[in-house]
Protein backbone atom coordinates (compact mmCIF):
# COMPACT_ATOMS: atom_id res chain seq x y z
CA UNK A 1 0.00 0.00 0.00
CA UNK A 2 3.13 2.37 0.89
CA UNK A 3 4.52 1.79 -2.69
CA UNK A 4 1.12 2.14 -4.13
CA UNK A 5 0.42 5.73 -2.48
CA UNK A 6 4.22 6.42 -3.58
CA UNK A 7 3.91 5.75 -7.00
CA UNK A 8 0.69 7.82 -7.28
CA UNK A 9 2.26 10.90 -5.21
CA UNK A 10 4.92 10.57 -7.95
CA UNK A 11 3.01 10.20 -10.58
CA UNK A 12 1.07 13.73 -9.43
CA UNK A 13 4.47 15.79 -8.89
CA UNK A 14 5.41 14.66 -12.87
CA UNK A 15 2.45 15.05 -14.12
CA UNK A 16 2.48 18.89 -12.55
CA UNK A 17 5.75 19.30 -13.39
CA UNK A 18 5.14 18.99 -16.86
CA UNK A 19 5.77 22.11 -19.29
CA UNK A 20 4.13 21.88 -22.38
CA UNK A 21 5.78 23.34 -25.18
CA UNK A 22 5.66 27.04 -25.18
CA UNK A 23 4.76 28.66 -28.32
CA UNK A 24 5.78 32.39 -29.99
CA UNK A 25 3.21 34.46 -28.93
CA UNK A 26 2.05 32.39 -25.54
CA UNK A 27 2.58 34.40 -22.63
CA UNK A 28 3.35 34.52 -18.94
CA UNK A 29 0.07 33.91 -16.48
CA UNK A 30 1.63 35.88 -13.27
CA UNK A 31 2.23 38.68 -15.69
CA UNK A 32 -0.03 41.44 -15.95
CA UNK A 33 -2.51 41.44 -18.55
CA UNK A 34 -0.87 44.96 -20.01
CA UNK A 35 2.64 43.14 -19.54
CA UNK A 36 1.09 40.47 -21.89
CA UNK A 37 0.11 42.39 -24.25
CA UNK A 38 3.09 44.99 -24.28
CA UNK A 39 5.33 41.40 -24.26
CA UNK A 40 3.33 40.36 -27.46
CA UNK A 41 3.44 43.83 -29.13
CA UNK A 42 7.39 43.69 -28.35
CA UNK A 43 7.98 40.25 -29.67
CA UNK A 44 6.83 41.69 -33.46
CA UNK A 45 8.49 44.77 -33.12
CA UNK A 46 6.04 47.43 -31.39
CA UNK A 47 8.26 48.07 -27.99
CA UNK A 48 6.28 48.79 -25.34
CA UNK A 49 6.43 52.63 -25.68
CA UNK A 50 4.90 52.71 -29.06
CA UNK A 51 1.61 51.63 -27.20
CA UNK A 52 -0.68 54.75 -27.07
CA UNK A 53 -3.93 52.61 -26.17
CA UNK A 54 -5.74 49.11 -26.31
CA UNK A 55 -9.12 48.14 -26.76
CA UNK A 56 -10.89 45.02 -25.16
CA UNK A 57 -13.73 43.69 -27.15
CA UNK A 58 -15.16 39.84 -27.18
CA UNK A 59 -11.77 37.52 -26.68
CA UNK A 60 -10.31 40.38 -29.36
CA UNK A 61 -7.37 43.03 -28.14
CA UNK A 62 -7.14 46.26 -30.18
CA UNK A 63 -3.36 47.58 -29.75
CA UNK A 64 -2.90 50.88 -31.09
CA UNK A 65 0.72 51.94 -31.78
CA UNK A 66 2.45 55.44 -33.03
CA UNK A 67 5.96 54.37 -34.66
CA UNK A 68 7.44 57.34 -36.48
CA UNK A 69 3.93 59.43 -36.50
CA UNK A 70 1.72 56.62 -38.08
CA UNK A 71 -1.27 55.19 -36.52
CA UNK A 72 -1.25 51.39 -36.35
CA UNK A 73 -3.43 48.55 -34.86
CA UNK A 74 -2.65 45.23 -34.08
CA UNK A 75 -5.55 42.25 -33.24
CA UNK A 76 -4.60 40.54 -30.74
CA UNK A 77 -6.77 37.18 -29.34
CA UNK A 78 -7.28 36.43 -25.86
CA UNK A 79 -7.54 33.94 -23.70
CA UNK A 80 -7.05 33.09 -19.87
CA UNK A 81 -4.22 30.92 -20.81
CA UNK A 82 -2.50 33.03 -23.62
CA UNK A 83 -2.62 36.17 -25.74
CA UNK A 84 -2.45 35.29 -29.60
CA UNK A 85 -1.11 38.02 -32.22
CA UNK A 86 -3.68 37.57 -35.30
CA UNK A 87 -3.16 40.35 -37.45
CA UNK A 88 -1.40 44.13 -37.77
CA UNK A 89 -2.55 47.23 -40.05
CA UNK A 90 -0.04 50.09 -40.55
CA UNK A 91 -0.32 53.47 -41.25
CA UNK A 92 -4.14 54.63 -40.82
CA UNK A 93 -6.08 57.08 -41.86
CA UNK A 94 -9.32 55.65 -42.93
CA UNK A 95 -10.01 52.03 -42.11
CA UNK A 96 -12.58 48.93 -41.21
CA UNK A 97 -10.30 45.42 -40.43
CA UNK A 98 -11.93 42.39 -39.21
CA UNK A 99 -11.69 39.24 -40.05
CA UNK A 100 -14.79 36.41 -40.85
CA UNK A 101 -12.74 33.27 -40.36
CA UNK A 102 -12.42 34.57 -36.40
CA UNK A 103 -15.90 34.18 -34.82
CA UNK A 104 -17.01 36.56 -32.54
CA UNK A 105 -14.19 39.32 -34.52
CA UNK A 106 -16.11 42.75 -34.83
CA UNK A 107 -15.07 44.74 -37.12
CA UNK A 108 -13.26 47.85 -36.30
CA UNK A 109 -13.55 51.12 -37.76
CA UNK A 110 -11.07 54.01 -37.51
CA UNK A 111 -10.58 57.24 -38.71
CA UNK A 112 -7.88 59.42 -38.28
CA UNK A 113 -7.90 63.10 -39.12
CA UNK A 114 -5.89 66.05 -38.93
CA UNK A 115 -8.55 68.39 -39.31
CA UNK A 116 -8.77 70.04 -35.68
CA UNK A 117 -12.20 71.59 -36.77
CA UNK A 118 -13.28 68.13 -36.41
CA UNK A 119 -15.23 66.75 -33.19
CA UNK A 120 -16.89 63.82 -33.72
CA UNK A 121 -16.92 60.71 -36.18
CA UNK A 122 -20.36 58.48 -36.68
CA UNK A 123 -20.11 55.32 -38.37
CA UNK A 124 -23.41 53.96 -39.50
CA UNK A 125 -25.10 56.94 -38.29
CA UNK A 126 -23.85 56.09 -34.64
CA UNK A 127 -21.14 57.72 -32.21
CA UNK A 128 -17.63 56.61 -32.95
CA UNK A 129 -15.53 56.96 -29.63
CA UNK A 130 -13.03 59.66 -30.04
CA UNK A 131 -9.03 59.00 -28.81
CA UNK A 132 -6.50 61.07 -28.72
CA UNK A 133 -2.92 61.31 -28.04
CA UNK A 134 0.45 63.38 -27.54
CA UNK A 135 3.69 62.65 -28.85
CA UNK A 136 6.57 64.15 -28.07
CA UNK A 137 8.84 65.08 -30.59
CA UNK A 138 11.32 67.67 -29.21
CA UNK A 139 11.19 69.49 -25.92
CA UNK A 140 9.03 72.10 -26.84
CA UNK A 141 7.37 70.87 -29.21
CA UNK A 142 4.55 67.94 -29.33
CA UNK A 143 1.97 66.50 -31.70
CA UNK A 144 -1.58 65.79 -30.54
CA UNK A 145 -3.24 62.80 -32.86
CA UNK A 146 -6.84 62.28 -32.95
CA UNK A 147 -8.69 59.51 -34.04
CA UNK A 148 -12.36 57.70 -33.72
CA UNK A 149 -12.97 54.21 -33.75
CA UNK A 150 -16.09 52.02 -33.80
CA UNK A 151 -16.77 48.37 -33.07
CA UNK A 152 -19.20 46.64 -35.74
CA UNK A 153 -20.75 43.18 -35.52
CA UNK A 154 -19.59 41.32 -38.16
CA UNK A 155 -22.23 40.60 -41.23
CA UNK A 156 -22.22 38.58 -44.21
CA UNK A 157 -22.01 41.42 -46.33
CA UNK A 158 -18.46 42.35 -44.89
CA UNK A 159 -17.12 38.91 -45.61
CA UNK A 160 -15.84 40.23 -48.49
CA UNK A 161 -13.99 43.73 -47.50
CA UNK A 162 -13.85 45.01 -51.35
CA UNK A 163 -17.24 45.56 -50.45
CA UNK A 164 -18.96 48.88 -50.80
CA UNK A 165 -21.10 48.47 -47.90
CA UNK A 166 -17.72 48.54 -45.59
CA UNK A 167 -18.35 50.88 -42.67
CA UNK A 168 -15.51 53.05 -43.78
CA UNK A 169 -17.87 53.79 -46.56
CA UNK A 170 -20.54 55.72 -44.20
CA UNK A 171 -18.24 57.79 -41.80
CA UNK A 172 -19.47 61.42 -40.66
CA UNK A 173 -17.55 64.19 -39.95
CA UNK A 174 -18.64 66.07 -37.57
CA UNK A 175 -17.44 69.65 -36.82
Amino acid sequence: MKNFLLGIGLALILVGCTNEGSEEEQTNPSLSLEEQIQEVMNQHDYPPHTIVNYEIKNDFIYVFTDTSGSLNVAVLQYSTDSIEWLMDYTSIEKLSIGDPEYENLPVLTVVKTEDANITGVKVLGEPAKGLQYSKEVTEDYTIDTKYWIHFTEMKEEYADFKNQNLPVNSIELIE
